[in-house]
């Protein structure tokens, strides 16, 4: 199987192979964050000095920031694993069993700082980024910070890739053991909360926070997964099944 990251040698911990105890320990992960809602505000001045540090660092096209959190427990023998979808750009990620990931090409796409090193509690399918430009100190340099101003708890690297993204942003919704993020532009019914991923880009020489970033999208009946509690779940066999159910929910 694939790295958690590939390898960046100020952070062994990022070059070693997954294994199915690298899966548990991002399950119990998982299983530990609290809810979006429960975490603190980021204060923007921290924001904008990460967008300073990734972008001085060459690190701004393959990383971004993401805030901490979780939706549900994920069930004994299963990780969070997203996949990204076009027409239109959408990335699905559900609790995937550890069987079917043999001989996958999977990666860490949301890492935070442990005690051990940094830590993947949600994967992506798909290749790598190109990780060459990066300052081989960059690593060590975002741990400092994070450390320093006591964010390690709510501030976790997030892996870009060429996937789902667009000049609209993205929103999160909540599904049964899964999470949706959708093009901001075609969510109905939902208010835009939180900033859940923030993506820098340098601008006229320097660093800026971009507008297009991630974003919770709660539902306008106040129902916090899109598919409600005590009504039969639709079947989600693939990404169509999913377009289907999320047009029928009014929200797409």
């Amino acid at each position: 199987m694939a790295a958690l990251v590939a390898a960046l040698p100020t952070l062994p911990a990022l070059d070693q192979a997954l294994s199915v105890h690298d899966f548990q320990e991002s399950r119990a992960l998982y299983n530990s964050l609290k809810d979006d809602s429960a975490q603190p505000d980021v204060p923007d001045e921290h924001i904008q000095n990460l967008a300073a540090l990734f972008v001085h660092h060459h690190a701004e096209k393959v990383f971004g920031v993401h805030l901490i959190h979780g939706h549900f427990e994920i069930p004994e023998g299963a990780v969070m694993v997203g996949t990204n979808f076009q027409n239109p750009d959408m990335r699905w990620a559900k609790a995937t069993d550890f069987k079917k990931l043999e001989g996958s090409s999977i990666h860490g796409h949301i890492f935070v700082l442990t005690d051990g090193g940094f830590r993947a509690y949600e994967f992506q399918d798909g290749p790598l980024p190109d990780l060459t430009n990066v300052d081989q100190d960059f690593l060590v340099e975002f741990s400092r910070y994070i450390t320093a101003i006591n964010l390690v708890g709510l501030i976790g690297l997030q892996v870009l890739g060429d996937g789902a993204g667009n000049n609209h942003g993205m929103s999160e919704l909540i599904l049964d053991q899964g999470t949706i993020m959708l093009d901001t532009s075609l969510v109905k019914n939902c208010r835009l909360t939180r900033v859940t991923g923030w993506t820098f880009e340098s601008c006229n020489g320097g660093p800026r926070v971009c507008m297009s970033n991630e974003r919770h999208a709660a539902q306008t009946t106040g129902n916090h997964r899109v598919f409600n509690a005590g009504k039969p779940l639709p079947k989600l066999e693939n990404v169509d099944d999913l377009k289907d159910a999320l047009i029928e929910a009014g929200v797409m």
